[in-house]
């Protein structure tokens, strides 16, 4: 469909031209009824106001000078000036034919010899991986998934805080719980790596519990002195003090700790299928932040920051909606806003991108928009490449937000060990599986669930995750494109055929209607990619499995004379649910 769509679109604007009107670009889009033909333009009710006459009239004009074309079976002109184009059953079968039999059908170079960079799920080691984590990785892994698929080549990019005040908290807690249970460190070895984590989870809400609730002086001074000897260790230029604990055993927690924190977050992507390329790390990003801050004060550089009541800041102008905020803080340690501005420039050194994409929770935006306004005043062509995109929160019903600080987690593998066991009971009670062949097959299913549900909801919008809702194979839901997908393997399997729009072919109302919307399918991943919008892809899949199930329900294809013709549109519903969901960043199945 990009193809003839461009086509219309340029005839459109060649017989705008004839009559001395010229336009850079004519709107040609799918109709939101399928009634209203394949594709549509409102040129006529645009021009209207300027040419001061009747938009029918105008559009009828149009209509009367638009070349015969073999693709286009008719054009027709309906109120209030809608041009209306209907494909021809010829466009329909070269298309199901090049599905078919093109195995570059699916090649798109829209974005071929870009290079992006997008950053995404950001845990902080020594933290819970909770269902924030998991939305974050979901939608990060879908937009890398949809740039791929219009050619472009993506690093996939994690930066995670391994550095700062949570961090001290936990080493402080741990380090109480370890002397109160008379406990030495090495024996948490001996725990499993889920086991440690939940240590590490305990350590820091002690932590937090008394630098944060109780605000207990002595420990805050405690906490703050092990945050300042952790950044010492990455950072040398920043002054040393006279540290009061065990700096061996400081340092022993914090690289052990760290080391299982990674350890247990690779384990959590295993499971969802991302592979990371790059992993970026606040406490090496300390240092260069910094140098820039420092480099850009006291009438050098730019001169962007200023000296406040001992701390370095950067003044936002409140005409832009932008606030001031801390760069260096009072103790001379750089913030998470001096790390994340030395970040884009570690990125460029390292990829030269042509697109940096960051992807976080939508209460971090006015912290973004702030780095970026400093960033485009130290670099303006640096700027302009990066870009933040912002989501909404998760939830489930009836759950509160939740926040880490004070215990209200929940978390990112639960909810898939969750969904996998509803899933597994769901598909046992059917009586078509034994529990021993679910196992795998309930994995894979209970992920596409969660991501469907996640990435379904227009990114900036908050979701809610209903187990119910999510995990059912009727409506709009991940198993229920899985099942469509798999639904059409059982049709296909064994079944040799081969397709060629030769000769005639009766169709009926519901194959037409089939091929109609799958013709439209790379219109909408183009549209999906470009615009970020993996809601609006996930849209058009649900309208095509629907389609493929009333077509099943009422075509007969394995007995019928044009047996080789239905199997083709069999097949390419299957090559585009696929190729779809896997653009989205889902995994098919081919059993269900």
């Amino acid at each position: 469909m990009i193809e003839i769509k461009q086509q219309i679109e340029e005839t459109l604007k060649g017989i705008l031209l004839q009559r001395g009107i010229q336009r850079e670009r004519v709107q040609v889009e799918i109709p939101t009824d399928s009634q209203h033909g394949d594709l549509t333009s409102n040129i006529a009710m645009q021009l209207s106001k300027d040419l001061k006459s009747n938009p029918m009239e105008i559009a009828s004009e149009i209509v009367s000078s638009f070349p015969k074309d073999d693709n286009i079976a008719k054009i027709e002109v309906v109120k209030p000036g809608f041009i209306n184009f209907f494909f021809s059953d010829k466009y329909l079968f070269t298309v199901l034919d090049r599905i078919n039999n093109d195995e570059n059908y699916f090649n798109l170079d829209i974005l071929k010899g870009k290079k992006y960079i997008i950053e995404y799920t950001d845990p902080n080691p020594f933290k819970v991986f909770h269902i924030g984590h998991l939305y974050t990785n979901m939608v990060g892994e879908s937009l890398a998934c949809l740039v791929e698929a219009l050619g472009a080549s993506v690093v996939r990019a994690n930066y995670q805080g391994d550095v700062g005040l949570h961090v001290a908290k936990t080493i402080w807690g741990l380090m109480e719980m370890l002397k109160n249970e008379s406990r030495s460190f090495e024996s948490l070895n001996n725990l499993s790596l889920e086991e440690r984590m939940r240590y590490l989870g305990d350590a820091y809400m002690l932590g937090f519990k008394m630098y944060d609730d109780l605000k207990d002086e002595k420990i805050i001074s405690q906490i703050k002195d092990i945050n300042h000897f952790v950044f010492c260790m990455f950072i040398p230029c920043i002054e040393k003090r006279e540290y009061k604990f065990d700096t061996v055993l400081v340092k022993e927690i914090y690289f052990k700790g760290r080391e299982w924190s990674l350890e247990y977050f690779e384990k959590i992507y295993r499971r969802t299928g991302t592979k990371f390329d790059k992993y970026y790390f606040e406490s090496k990003m300390g240092e260069r932040g910094l140098e820039i801050v420092m480099d850009n004060i006291d009438g050098k550089g730019e001169n962007l920051f200023t000296r406040s009541k001992g701390a370095i800041v950067y003044e936002g102008d409140e005409s832009k909606g932008l606030h001031t905020r801390v760069f260096v803080n009072n103790e001379g340690l750089p913030t998470y806003e001096a790390k994340e501005l030395a970040l884009p420039f570690r990125k460029y050194e390292d990829t030269e991108f042509d697109k940096s994409i960051t992807i976080t929770a939508d209460e971090q935006s006015s912290y973004f928009k702030v780095v970026f306004d400093a960033l485009s005043q130290l670099d303006k062509e640096l700027a302009k490449k990066s870009e933040h995109i912002s989501h909404g929160m998760v939830k489930l019903p009836g759950a509160r937000k939740m926040s880490s600080r004070k215990g209200q987690i929940i978390e990112g593998e639960w909810l898939l060990n969750e969904t996998a066991e509803k899933v597994e009971q769901l598909m046992h009670s059917s009586g078509k599986w034994q529990r021993d062949q679910l196992a795998g097959l309930s994995e894979s299913i209970a992920v596409g669930a969660i991501k469907y549900a996640f990435i379904r909801v227009g990114i900036g919008r908050d979701v809610i995750f209903d187990f119910e809702d999510s995990i059912t194979f009727d409506g709009d839901t991940g198993p229920y494109l899985l099942y469509v997908y798999a639904r059409c393997n059982s049709i296909l399997k064994g079944a040799d055929f081969k397709y060629s729009h030769q000769g005639h072919i009766e169709v009926n109302a519901y194959t037409k209607e089939l091929v109609r919307v799958i013709s439209r399918y790379k219109e909408y991943l183009v549209t999906a990619s470009l615009n970020y919008s993996p809601s609006s892809l996930c849209a058009y899949l649900f309208e095509l499995g629907q389609t493929f199930n009333t077509f099943y329900q009422n075509v007969r294809v394995l007995d019928s004379k044009d047996r080789d013709f239905l199997l083709s549109v069999v097949n390419a519903t299957a090559q585009i649910v696929k190729h779809g969901l896997n653009a989205l960043g889902i995994g098919v199945v081919d059993r269900m």
